[in-house]
């Protein structure tokens, strides 16, 4: 079995690939999570969306992209520890 492109399981790519999977335009994306078209471009492009943003974007997917994707695995482990000991 072939590997995906690493290109291809980019956190952006694949963002934008759920976005275009359900017809959505970044503008439709933007509102529904709170900014704007361009900021969902850069989103889509490599740029790590902030906190709140990036919360939003992973209950928008129903997980399809995650925290993980983004920040990595063991980022994403710190911050749940922190999270959990809030």
């Amino acid at each position: 079995m072939e590997a995906d492109h690493p290109l291809e399981t980019a956190p952006g790519a694949r963002l934008k690939k759920w976005r275009v999977g359900r017809g959505l335009s970044t503008a439709q994306v933007g509102r529904e999570i709170g900014c704007t078209r361009l900021s969902v471009d850069r989103y889509e492009a490599g740029r790590m969306p902030k906190q709140p943003y990036l919360d939003r974007i992973v209950v928008m997917t129903d997980g399809e992209v995650t925290a993980s994707d983004w920040l990595g695995k063991e980022a994403a482990d710190v911050v749940a520890k922190r999270l959990a000991s809030a």
